[in-house]
């Protein structure tokens, strides 16, 4: 229900003008309101030109300082105040907080991208059945056909509507916030047209690994059916729809992460002699794909840990799991080691800290190194590590075993079936956290 109009305000039933500049938007040019103050989705983060939407007073509920409206058109631009708004300044800047009907998905993307071929233009968004994408607002109203944002079209400009469904090749489309966008030449136009389909779950940190996501998806192709109007030979509406693009969601984006884990841990790549240990951006850096985000994914090295864990076949996943409880993330990064395949935590113990080497799926033993809790030693001791991780690699243990270093400890590993090799292990570890 529509929240009760004030009768007395002069703001009810008034058209403004909400101009956009990056993060904030503005009633008046010198009260900006932040986008929590507009009930905007998550997806919206910052306008990438000036833009504007005209939208229309439903209500003005003063007790709460908002302002309850319609969305009549979304456009890229710059927009002046006009005389009326300019005139309703006092009542303006006391409001604190707009919210609206609904927002139509297309139109907000095509004003936050900010790049189109008729920078000008008003956009409207009916979907090819009648009824526009949703976005739900924060006055939990959906978007609907019956109150889609519309353009008035004069009488004297000739309109031309089309419609056309294809394919795309997943490697053409662009992934951005909100959805993926792409460029094509349709029948009956004679120019390319930029073409969006929305999809709030994706983001564009993901078109480095568009080939995971064919792979998921089991296609290379996406359909897509399109549906633009023409106004006096020019683009005024575009609307976009893809069922496949409408597959990816939090389910599929899990699945192309654990397919590009996977991957990443197979890559036979060359490695310096002289750098084995990796924080987690290193190693995304090394080993990930060309122009991924090191938190394309991961937020942390213990979330892309935990993946690790979970899409591989681990002898020691009880062992890591704990080591991974008990690691001073506080303190240190967790360290990956390609080959063999393996980690470097630090536990505290009661008097000292302690580096602990323990692999992913070779019979190795654990090995843990003691050190004060002093942060230059704590350096200096990695680096000692990272050095007899490439004497192991490249001669073998036992070099360094029998050159005897001291402070050193190895814990071996019972794979028989007659203990349980795991509990004897965590006996032995935490026998020597000092």
């Amino acid at each position: 229900m529509d929240p009760s109009k004030n009768q007395e305000s002069p703001l009810n039933g008034k058209r403004l003008v909400l101009q956009f500049r990056k993060d904030k938007g503005f009633l008046t040019p010198d009260h900006p309101l932040a986008f929590d103050r507009l009930g905007l989705p998550e997806v919206a983060q910052t306008f990438h030109n000036p833009a504007h939407w005209m939208v229309s007073v439903i209500s003005h509920i003063e007790s709460e300082r908002r302002i309850f409206c319609d969305i009549l058109s979304y456009v890229i631009g710059e927009a002046s105040f006009d005389a009326i708004q300019q005139s309703l300044s006092h009542w303006l800047r006391d409001v604190d907080q707009v919210t609206f009907r609904s927002i139509d998905t297309a139109g907000l993307l095509h004003t936050l991208a900010g790049r189109t071929g008729n920078a000008t233009e008003p956009i409207s968004t009916p979907s090819i059945d009648g009824q526009s994408p949703n976005v739900k607002t924060n006055d939990g109203l959906h978007q609907s056909g019956e109150s889609s944002p519309s353009v008035r079209k004069p009488s004297h400009r000739t309109s031309k509507r089309i419609s056309e469904e294809f394919k795309v090749p997943l490697k053409d489309l662009r992934f951005r916030l909100g959805g993926v966008s792409f460029t094509k030449k349709l029948k009956g136009h004679p120019e390319p047209i930029d073409l969006t389909v929305p999809n709030l779950d994706i983001r564009e940190e993901f078109d480095a690994v568009k080939n995971y996501f064919a792979k998921v998806m089991g296609t290379d192709r996406v359909r897509v059916r399109a549906d633009v109007e023409i106004l006096g030979g020019r683009v005024v509406m575009v609307n976009a729809i893809s069922p496949d693009i409408d597959r990816i969601n939090r389910e599929a984006i899990d699945n192309v992460k654990f397919e590009f884990v996977k991957s990443s841990m197979k890559r036979k790549l060359e490695v310096d002699i002289d750098k084995s240990l990796f924080t987690m951006d290193e190693y995304m850096d090394r080993f990930g794909e060309d122009g991924l985000h090191p938190n394309a994914f991961h937020r942390n090295e213990r979330e892309l840990f935990e993946d690790i864990l979970s899409v591989s076949d681990s002898i020691h996943y009880r062992h890591l799991r704990f080591l991974s409880e008990h690691h001073a993330y506080d303190i240190m990064k967790l360290r990956f080691v390609l080959k063999p395949f393996s980690f470097i935590f630090l536990l505290r113990g009661d008097r000292h800290h302690h580096i602990v080497w323990e692999t992913l799926d070779t019979e190795e033993a654990t090995y843990i190194w003691h050190i004060t809790g002093d942060i230059e030693e704590l350096k200096r001791t990695l680096r000692k590590v990272e050095d007899i991780v490439n004497v192991v690699k490249v001669q073998g243990k036992t070099a360094y075993i029998h050159a005897g270093d001291e402070g050193f400890r190895r814990i071996y590993h019972d794979y028989s079936a007659l203990v349980d090799g795991f509990v004897k292990w965590k006996g032995e570890l935490e026998s020597v956290l000092t």
